[in-house]
């Protein structure tokens, strides 16, 4: 028996919403065929939406030490594509004339959910490998007037998980010590301003900041890690009595010596990577100090702070 369907028995948006919406193309290579997409933009009556690229850090294996560049492009490009979309609306979408080469769009095409936002994260999931659907969004806070793509990408580039990994077990094993973590972990990140300090954990007896060693991205770690231990350096300095004075230390994890993933070689330059950072923190009358593991730090930190 074969039923008889009319367009009522299949389900419907219960607030349905159509869009018109382009990928927006980067090519990091001069002459390249090869071509990323680093965002969607949909436009409807009601407004615009830009999904854009959330899953950065991929392109450290594609371009190593040039990704930085095309993370940069790729947020200039957003940019200016969101300041034409405000100024011009839907004749941005036909007419699109960015400052930077190798950044295009593609056709316009129509498309229907139950929101902007959804479409694009739809469409994103389908189109690009820099996107993750379980990643935070690189949304730009409508309070946040000064907000721009090249500020969330810089941060989602440079982020590092480990203190928010660490505020979990602390916080775990002991509740009490959450007021001593930055209010902003495991919030959406945010570029640093240059004048600000940043301290992951100010506790009674310890002030710490949490890094990670990571192989094949190892210039990247040393270079943030570096700017953690200058953040320590500022906030001990600032103590004015020596009285109460706390230890300042950088805790960072990076992989055991016979770590299966790790090779010889690899952990060969992790070493080297550690030793120099080991002098950097002495120069500074730090304290810098190695573990392979988040728990092996949660418990330094607990530790730290007994009574």
């Amino acid at each position: 028996m074969i039923a008889d369907f009319d367009i009522s028995s299949f389900p419907t948006f219960a607030r349905s919403l159509r869009a018109q919406w382009v990928p927006v193309f980067l090519t990091p290579i001069r002459g390249s065929e090869e071509r990323l997409v680093i965002g969607v933009a949909v436009l409807s009556d009601s407004g615009f939406h830009i999904e854009a690229a959330n899953a950065l850090s991929r392109l450290q294996c594609l371009y190593g030490a040039q990704a930085d560049i095309v993370i940069q492009v790729a947020a200039i490009a957003l940019d200016e594509l969101r300041y034409d979309i405000s100024a011009r609306y839907a004749e941005a979408l036909l007419d699109f004339r960015p400052t930077i080469t190798g950044v295009s769009l593609g056709s316009v095409r129509e498309s229907e959910g139950v929101s902007l936002q959804s479409i694009g994260q739809a469409w994103m999931s389908a189109l690009s490998s820099l996107y993750d659907t379980d990643a935070l969004a690189v949304a730009l806070e409508a309070e946040d007037p000064e907000a721009t793509y090249e500020d969330r990408f810089e941060a989602l580039a440079s982020g590092d998980r480990l203190p928010v990994l660490v505020l979990d077990y602390v916080v775990g094993e002991r509740a009490g010590l959450a007021g001593f973590f930055r209010s902003d972990l495991g919030k959406r990140p945010r570029r640093r301003r240059s004048h600000e300090v940043s301290i992951d954990f100010t506790g009674s007896k310890l002030v710490a900041n949490f890094g990670t060693l990571q192989v094949g991205q190892i210039s990247r770690s040393v270079d943030l890690i570096k700017r953690r231990l200058w953040d320590l350096k500022v906030e001990r300095d600032s103590e004015t009595t020596a009285v109460f004075r706390r230890s300042h230390e950088m805790l960072i994890q990076m992989p055991a010596p016979n770590d299966p993933q790790v090779s010889e070689k690899q952990y060969e330059n992790l070493e080297i990577a550690k030793k120099a950072l080991e002098e950097q923190a002495d120069q500074e009358e730090l304290r810098l100090e190695a573990f392979t593991s988040v728990a092996a730090i949660g418990q330094r930190v607990l530790l730290s702070e007994q009574a």
